[in-house]
C-alpha cells in the first residue's frame, strides 16, 4: 500500500478535507480567535500553501456577535437565520443532489431546515422541523437530506431516535431501537449509515432511495471502538475511513465494500492525536485523511 503524507501547520484544529478545483483543501479553526486555517494541497506534487480567513464550510458562515445571544448565519451573502449558540446547538450542513441543506435546532423561529441551490445560491425551501433534534448527523444525496441524532445529541424526552428524510416534507424512515448515528455517507441515490444501540451494538445500513437493508451487525467492547472516527468517504466502489479505539496506539485505514459491507484493513499507522483524526476524502484514486499534524495519502 503506497502511503505518503503532508505536514500540517500547527495551531489549527484540522477538521475537514474537501476536493476543490483539482486540489485538496484542508480546513479547521485556529486555536486562538474566530478565524480558520486553510491548507491547499496539490494531490500530485503534495506541495501546499497556507492561508487564514473567515470560517466558511459549504458556503455557510457564522458571525460571532458579542452584543447579542443571537448569532447570524449566512449562506454566501444571504442571511439564513439567527440562532442561539450553545453546546447543543450549532448549525450543521451538507451538500448533495445540487442542493445545500442547512439545519439548526434553536433559531429565532425554532428548529429549521433550509435548502439552497448550489448553482444559484438562492433559497429554495424553508421547513420548520417537526421535532427538536439536537446535534444531528446530516447528509444529502440525489433524493434529499438525511438527519439523525449523533451520539452526543438526541430528541428531547425520547430514549431512541429516528432517521429523517427530507424532500418537500419531513419523513421518518427508520425509528428505534437505535440510540444514535455514528456517521453517514452518500453517493448518487444511496446512503450508508452506521447506528449504535446501547453502547455495544453497531449496525451498518444501506439505503437505495427510500429502501433500506441491513449490511451487518457487530458488537464492540466500547462505544468509541467504531468503524470511522471522523466520518467516511465514497470512492472506487467502497467506503473509506479510519478507525481506532479512543487514544489507541495505532489507527487503521479501512475499506468497506459498498454493496456487501465487507470490511478490510488496508493500512495501519501510529495514532498521532486521538482528539484530531478521521477527517478525510477520496480523491484521485487515493484516500486522504488527517491524523494530528499530518495529512496522509493511501492509494486505493
Amino acid at each position: 500500500m503506497n502511503l505518503a503524507w503532508v505536514f500540517l501547520p500547527a495551531a489549527v484544529f484540522w477538521s475537514s478535507v474537501v476536493p476543490m478545483h483539482g486540489k485538496l483543501v484542508v480546513t479547521g479553526p485556529l486555536d486562538r480567535g474566530p478565524k480558520c486555517g486553510y491548507l491547499t494541497v496539490d494531490p500530485r506534487s503534495r506541495h501546499s500553501s497556507f492561508a487564514k480567513g473567515a470560517c466558511v464550510r459549504n458556503r455557510v458562515r457564522v458571525v460571532i456577535d458579542r452584543h447579542s445571544q443571537w448569532w447570524p448565519v449566512y449562506v454566501g451573502k444571504r442571511l439564513a437565520f439567527r440562532y442561539e449558540d450553545g453546546s447543543d446547538t450549532r448549525p450543521v450542513s451538507a451538500t448533495g443532489g445540487g442542493s445545500l441543506w442547512l439545519y439548526d435546532v434553536l433559531t429565532k423561529q425554532g428548529p429549521q431546515l433550509l435548502r439552497y441551490s448550489l448553482k444559484t445560491g438562492r433559497l429554495q425551501q424553508r421547513l420548520r422541523f417537526p421535532v427538536r433534534l439536537f446535534r444531528p448527523v446530516i447528509a444529502a444525496n440525489d433524493t434529499g437530506a438525511w438527519l439523525m441524532a449523533a451520539v452526543n445529541g438526541g430528541v428531547s424526552g425520547q430514549p431512541t431516535v429516528a432517521l429523517y428524510h427530507v424532500t418537500n416534507r419531513v419523513t421518518v424512515v427508520q425509528r428505534g431501537p437505535a440510540r444514535a448515528a455514528m456517521w453517514m455517507t452518500t453517493h448518487g441515490r444511496t446512503l450508508w449509515l452506521e447506528t449504535v444501540a446501547g453502547t455495544h451494538t453497531f449496525k451498518l445500513w444501506r439505503y437505495d432511495g427510500m429502501h433500506g437493508r441491513l449490511l451487518w451487525t457487530r458488537h464492540s467492547p466500547g462505544l468509541m471502538n467504531t468503524v470511522f472516527g471522523g466520518g467516511s468517504s465514497y470512492g472506487d466502489g467502497a467506503l473509506w475511513g479510519v478507525a481506532a479505539p479512543y487514544c489507541a496506539k495505532t489507527v487503521r485505514v479501512l475499506r468497506i465494500d459498498a454493496a456487501t459491507g465487507a470490511l478490510h484493513t488496508v493500512a495501519r499507522e501510529p495514532l498521532l492525536d486521538c482528539n484530531q483524526y478521521g477527517a478525510g476524502a477520496f480523491y484521485g484514486g487515493s484516500f486522504w485523511f488527517v491524523d494530528g499534524n499530518k495529512l496522509f495519502r493511501v492509494r486505493g
